[in-house]
């Protein structure tokens, strides 16, 4: 810590340390340099260095009995608690008879500096004043698998990868955060101290590839924490140190992969169950079909708030099967991952083995047991194309022939207000009714979709 005298202790510690300088000479030297520093008299000399210097002085002293001496003095020298504290090592260097290296000037000001996640902390808590996340289903999720890669390597343009956020009365749930979602929960106002839990649904990169993210954010927030209460320690003995938890909820493969850096977690197969994750939300899963190697889950979450309850489900990644829509019958708002879609599947004549396509997709959709009132498609693997706004009103097409049901495309930043189950506008931020957002085409094929009250509507390049 920097005081008063931590530059005498600087510029001490080099000469006691300079093997050029014999034993003699080196306390003489020493104690010109003490008188140099106090030579104009605008600073008291404490009671220890006084001591100090008296010690170097005797014939046959050395430098640790001297600092030996003077260390009992820095408790009744008069100076304040950090003063002593510094006094204190010095003297304890000394008498531990350790090399120790002065801190050179150009680097000083490094040390002086303020660390990078203090200016963390220092953003979130402004973002923090005029965000809207609590009492949100946020979406930040945009495509699968290798797509944002290779897209950005052949067009030279951003897309992103991702997963979602849930937020229930300042709980935070992210659920399979792929590539990119660090980046993009950083850009929607969303930090690390925002995250109280991590779902992970399967071993595949999109969807756990900033698992370890997380948890390095998880570390330096706490190391940031554990820095503070240091200093608090100092003067306070009963400082108790502040420290964030995140509960994992993992299947077998995503924990393996990373059970260095995560000792703890619950394994999604003991979650079929209705499982709590606080006094306000409650999920359970389901094993789907998905990988040839290792498990994946469906989950549904239960979310209670003013006396009402509603149901989110999350299909992640699994062609169709039944078990899932009967899994799914009670939800009222729906995630499903379509994944790329294929000709033989758009016709009816061939299930994909491993998503749901289109066809998985409209077998999940319809019929009239199921209580969805708002779909929301997510996960798209575009390899021929943009493909989003034109499924998206076949879907629609096809499933209003049997029920009153809003089908969208997931997009990052699609905002969902849990409370009345609206959608934010894109735009002016009003929660809309889902049944009457317009959802905006993407100026550019990849671009970003936007969801428009009637009040920002304007002309645009299609509707849905």
């Amino acid at each position: 810590m920097n005081t008063c005298l931590s530059g005498l202790w600087d510029v001490l510690l080099e000469k006691c340390y300079d093997k050029r300088v014999k034993s003699n000479d080196r306390n003489r030297e020493l104690n010109q340099i003490i008188d140099r520093f106090y030579f104009d008299g605008k600073m008291d000399r404490p009671l220890h260095i006084k001591y100090f210097q008296g010690e170097l002085l005797k014939e046959g002293s050395t430098l640790q009995s001297a600092a030996r001496v003077a260390d009992q003095e820095t408790e009744c020298c008069g100076l304040c608690a950090v003063c002593r504290k510094c006094a204190t090592e010095f003297y304890h260097i000394l008498q531990d008879g350790k090399s120790v290296r002065a801190v050179p000037l150009e680097l000083k000001d490094y040390f002086a500096d303020k660390s990078q996640f203090y200016y963390y902390m220092a953003a979130s808590q402004t973002v923090k004043l005029y965000r809207r996340i609590n009492n949100t289903l946020i979406c930040l999720k945009g495509f699968s698998s290798t797509t944002p890669a290779i897209y950005s390597a052949t067009f030279s343009e951003a897309c992103s990868g991702g997963g979602f956020y849930l937020n229930v009365d300042g709980f935070g749930v992210v659920i399979d955060p792929g590539i990119d979602f660090v980046n993009l929960m950083h850009r929607h106002g969303i930090f690390i101290d925002d995250i109280k839990a991590v779902i992970v649904t399967h071993d595949h990169l999109d969807h756990n590839a900033d698992v370890r993210a997380i948890s390095a954010l998880q570390y330096d927030l706490n190391r940031y924490y554990a820095s503070k209460t240091k200093f608090y320690k100092k003067f306070f003995d009963n400082a108790r140190g502040k420290k964030h938890s995140i509960c994992w909820w993992l299947d077998e493969g995503t924990y393996e992969l990373h059970k260095e850096i995560i000792p703890e977690c619950v394994f999604l197969s003991k979650c079929n169950r209705w499982t709590k994750l606080n006094d306000k939300i409650s999920f359970c899963t389901i094993e789907t079909k998905h990988m040839k190697n290792g498990k994946s889950y469906g989950v549904k979450f239960k979310i209670r708030l003013d006396d009402q309850e509603t149901i989110i489900g999350y299909t992640s990644d699994t062609k169709f099967f039944p078990e899932l829509k009967d899994f799914m019958k009670d939800v009222n708002i729906i995630i499903f991952n379509i994944s790329d879609i294929y000709e033989k599947d758009v016709r009816g004549i061939r299930q994909k083995n491993t998503h749901l396509g289109y066809d998985g997709s409209i077998n999940l959709l319809e019929g009239e047991r199921q209580s969805y009132e708002l779909a929301i498609a997510s996960e798209f693997c575009c390899s021929n194309g943009d493909y989003r706004m034109r499924v998206i009103r076949q879907l629609n097409t096809h499933i209003q022939r049997e029920k009153k049901m809003r089908i969208i495309p997931g997009e990052v930043g699609l905002k969902v207000d849990l409370r009345s189950r609206g959608i934010y506008c894109s735009r002016c931020k009003c929660i809309v009714p889902a049944e009457s957002i317009s959802v905006v085409a993407a100026e550019r094929e990849f671009g970003a979709i936007q969801y428009v009250c009637e009040k920002c509507q304007s002309v645009q390049k299609a509707e849905i």
